[in-house]
């Protein structure tokens, strides 16, 4: 199950879509300075360039991710675009977790940042001060994934022993505990059985271990509530197994999970955030080359969407205590 499609801490480590396995010196090096830079507080290129009456640059801000700390691969393509874009000099900023470059962006020290899902929910319910400009498209069109209870045709149902994700899963856990009336019930009766992953909990069920299990599937915009996709996911993985496709049901689904957001600061001046937004709307149709670690790895191109888009996983994180 993909991290950022259908994880947390690691989709919130968004997610979760992880590219970028090798970096040129070159860029390494910069991104190294970038990361001193953005924990100690403020790029001093920025500050320098003020004393001198230069442009300040466009600061973008990335999380590493694992073996890429002190690097991104695609560096050159990613400045060259958004310079393009806005006619400013670009820094692109990488930042340990999602913790700090929530931190750097409230604080103002970065202009832009690429979150997952649960990052984003968790730095706009604590400050208010964000808004998402488009998010990453699967090549099959789906723009997130939906959390489903599966359960045993002939069994109790949500009545019985639910086994659950672990504690940084945006599909597996978190949604279904803040919106699943059967998750809730089987916490409060002691029916939930901890799983360590969601192959764990898939093989559970297969065992006959549990009744059901949360799982995910992709999910278009273009959905109903009723609609599930059999592509990737959890029901392709059912189908794969070899079980009986008459043996089991999905007896819950959420509302739309989206994938984590390119987010600018609410104070961004409106002409710039529409620069922004086209550059990422024509990112597909132009070939324009945003480097496979701003488009997550999902290879087709962005969608718009707003603050009302991320409604559930803020009330996912909500309910159950975020940020």
């Amino acid at each position: 199950m993909p991290g950022e499609r259908c994880g947390g801490a690691s989709d919130m480590t968004a997610t979760r879509r992880a590219a970028g396995k090798g970096t040129a010196r070159g860029a390494a090096a910069a991104a190294a300075v970038s990361l001193a830079v953005l924990a100690a507080g403020g790029p001093a290129s920025a500050q320098e360039g003020a004393r001198e009456g230069a442009q300040e640059p466009f600061r973008i801000g990335l999380v590493a991710l694992p073996g890429e700390e002190a690097g991104v691969e695609g560096l050159g393509q990613i400045k060259a675009a958004y310079s393009g874009a806005l006619g400013l000099p670009v820094e692109v900023m990488v930042a340990r977790d999602y913790a700090a470059l929530a931190e750097a962006q409230i604080g103002g020290r970065i202009d832009y940042a690429v979150y997952s899902a649960p990052a984003y929910a968790a730095a706009s319910l604590r400050c208010g001060c964000l808004v998402p400009l488009a998010q990453p498209v699967d090549a099959g069109g789906a723009v997130g994934f939906r959390s489903v209870l599966v359960v045993r045709t002939d069994g109790p149902g949500g009545a019985g022993r639910l086994a659950l994700g672990p504690a940084d899963s945006l599909a597996t856990r978190l949604a279904p505990l803040a919106a699943s009336r059967e998750a809730r019930e089987a916490a409060a009766g002691g029916r939930l059985v901890e799983a360590q992953s969601a192959a764990h909990a898939q093989a559970l069920f297969l065992r006959g271990e549990v009744d059901g299990f949360f799982g995910w599937v992709p999910a278009t915009a273009e959905d109903g509530d009723g609609d599930d996709a059999a592509v990737s996911g959890t029901l392709a993985w059912l189908a794969a197994s070899g079980l009986d496709p008459s043996a089991w049901r999905v007896a819950w689904r959420s509302a739309v999970l989206r994938y984590g957001p390119h987010a600018v600061r609410a104070d961004m001046p409106a002409a710039r955030m529409e620069r922004l937004a086209g550059l990422l709307a024509r990112a597909a149709d132009d070939g324009v080359d945003l480097g496979a670690r701003l488009a997550g790895g999902h290879g087709g191109g962005f969608a718009a969407v707003s603050a009302a888009d991320y409604a559930p996983v803020e009330e996912a994180l909500a309910a159950l205590g975020g940020p």
